[in-house]
């Protein structure tokens, strides 16, 4: 039974800094200021079904010169989601001793838009929703103000509420084995999270083990993500207890918008097996690597008219995995995790994608983004593993749309295989179908259902890992489970109701899950069935300083050696959010 307690705080500090002499001019600034406030924390609707492409507040405004970009920050004290509602209490003063408000400087080096340039709605957009995915940002909103004696320049206002950046967690994974992590996620305020895991094991040796990362977010400006980290805790490659030791660099800048040229990543570490568990000698898996992984993409059709955000991005991705010691035991030569591994591969996406901004789909009434468009990738390239060197082709599809009563539909398609020979190997195809209802409106609560097919066929296995139930199926994590064919069905239920204890409010949730599982070449989808029920509570206060706690409960009446019939599961800071991305790294057909 896997047990999981999460503590953390979230709130924001500091309302608008008004220094003026002028008395006439602070009564204006305060009303100013109180209207905006408005804006941005009015209550949603009841229902929760308000649905509204992302562009459409800023289309009557395009092409209009910005003049100035003004920043703003909502504090704690304030809700949210009532303007009219003041938390004057010990857990405000105590955030707001602790928290440090995100400077100004750190919002303006995550902006794509520019003062004295004509204003682009649709990137206006992709802004505002760039920033609500900030991990320290909890909700951001623009507005744009018209200025007084002119007809073609306006000034943009920016509101953003942060999330407390102090946070620790416990994880009591085991009675005798705990995680505990302490972090950062906005040092100073300044975008940079420091972040410090502990383990406690007492079956290893030294029974204390650490991680240690810093990231810094938009590195001046430049959008790019910086990450650096030590650790002697994760697990790594191995299906052991080698508890692996690392250390590397990370640096990301991501597709923020269909209007954006560049985006990359660059990841070096080296890693290395250390026998922390006293493992026999016979049976311990010693290895050591270096990994390289670095991708590069140019975003064709930056120049199209405004309203035309179909677009041609072409990435090429190097990845190599160098061993330099590998496990000694003869059953792991032939596994892919200890072998090297190096591959080249080049992709063209074509996509176009747009939001809409509803509410109540993973949070409590939070802005959700949720994607539609479609996107179409080629991939091909060449690689080499176990001192075979191979071609690579791949192919995937998929489409999101929203109906005008609010159901969300998405579907994804997939096909993948290495080439040698003139002979087709270590191929994989996969689809997933998912059909979000629309809201429904109780009584006394909302009601929205969620329900998602997976299909998933191994074709001609060599290398490639087979396929697995782990990430498939809730809390189902099996290591001795793989398949040739599965199927999965999940329905999943959830009421948001208006109840709340101590301003808390409060979700329920139920799941049936299913998968079909085909162990053997030569069998056939009804050869294992596996089934499970799962349901809980989420609870989260947006007012105060917590986040989301989720609490679940899973049965499962046929399991597998390590996978438990019933488990409960405690876990807090959960941020539930639809999103979506624009491309993706040139990668092989993603399974599992």
């Amino acid at each position: 039974m896997k047990y999981t307690f999460f503590f953390t705080l979230f709130f924001v500090s500091q309302l608008f800094v008004v220094a003026q002499s002028d008395t006439t001019r602070k009564k204006i600034t305060g009303v100013l200021k109180e209207k905006a406030i408005k804006e941005i924390t009015r209550k949603p609707p009841v229902e929760g079904q308000n649905i509204a492409r992302s562009e459409d507040a800023y289309i009557p405004f395009e092409g209009k010169i910005v003049r100035n970009i003004t920043v703003h920050h909502i504090g704690f004290e304030k809700s949210i989601y009532d303007s009219t509602k003041y938390f004057r209490n010990l857990a405000t003063k105590v955030a707001n001793a602790l928290h440090t408000t995100t400077r100004d400087e750190v919002i303006r080096h995550n902006l794509f838009v520019k003062e004295n340039k004509p204003l682009n709605p649709y990137r206006l957009a992709d802004n505002e929703r760039y920033l609500r995915d900030l991990d320290f940002i909890l909700d951001s909103k623009i507005e744009i103000r018209e200025v007084d004696g002119t007809e073609d320049s306006v000034d943009i206002e920016i509101y953003t509420r942060d999330v407390f950046s102090i946070g620790f967690r416990v994880d009591p994974s085991k009675f005798n084995v705990y995680e505990f992590n302490t972090y950062d996620a906005n040092l100073f305020g300044y975008g940079q999270r420091i972040q410090v895991n502990t383990l406690w094991d007492t079956r290893r040796e030294p029974r204390t083990g650490y991680e240690f990362f810093y990231r810094k977010n938009s590195i001046a400006g430049s959008l790019i993500n910086a990450t650096v980290g030590y650790t002697e805790i994760n697990n790594g490659r191995s299906y052991g207890q080698e508890n692996e030791h690392a250390l590397y660099v990370r640096l990301e800048r991501p597709l923020v918008s269909p209007y954006t040229r560049l985006a990359g990543g660059l990841e070096l570490s080296r890693n290395y097996s250390v026998n922390n568990y006293q493992v026999v000698k016979e049976d311990f898996r010693k290895y050591t690597y270096a990994l390289e992984d670095i991708w590069l993409g140019y975003n064709m059709g930056v120049k199209n008219v405004l309203n035309n955000r179909k677009r041609h991005f072409v990435a090429m991705r190097y990845f190599n995995q160098t061993f330099t010691t590998r496990p000694n035991q003869i059953a792991e030569s032939n596994n892919p995790l200890y072998n090297s591994q190096r591959f080249f591969l080049t992709s063209i996406t074509f996509y176009e994608q747009n939001f809409y901004e509803t509410n109540f789909i993973y949070g409590f009434g939070r802005t959700e983004d949720v994607p539609y468009g479609y996107k179409a990738t080629i991939t091909s390239g060449w690689a080499s593993e176990f001192g075979v060197d191979r071609l690579y082709t791949g192919a995937s599809v998929s489409k999101d749309f929203i109906t005008k009563t609010g159901n969300i539909f998405s579907g994804t398609a997939a096909i993948g295989a290495f080439h040698n020979k003139g002979k087709s190997e270590d191929g994989f195809v996969t689809a997933t179908a998912s059909y979000f209802s629309k809201l429904f409106p109780l009584k006394k609560a909302k009601f929205r259902g969620l329900l998602e097919l997976n299909y998933a066929q191994a074709l001609a296995n060599r290398f490639s890992p087979l396929l697995t139930v782990n990430n498939q199926l809730n809390d189902f994590t099996a290591d001795s489970l793989f398949l040739y064919r599965r199927l999965v069905l999940t329905n999943e239920n959830t009421f948001f109701t208006n109840w709340a204890l101590g301003g808390f409010r409060m979700a329920w949730f139920g799941s049936v899950e299913g998968a079909l599982a085909q162990q053997s070449r030569t069998g056939n989808l009804l050869q294992d069935v596996y089934w499970g029920m799962n349901g809980g509570i989420r609870m989260r206060n947006e007012n105060v300083i917590f986040g989301t706690i989720e609490l679940r409960a899973f049965v499962y009446p046929k399991t597998v050696p390590g996978v438990d019939n019933f488990s409960v599961r405690i876990s807090t800071n959960v941020r539930l959010k639809y999103t979506g991305q624009f491309v993706r790294p040139p990668e092989f057909i993603r399974y599992n």
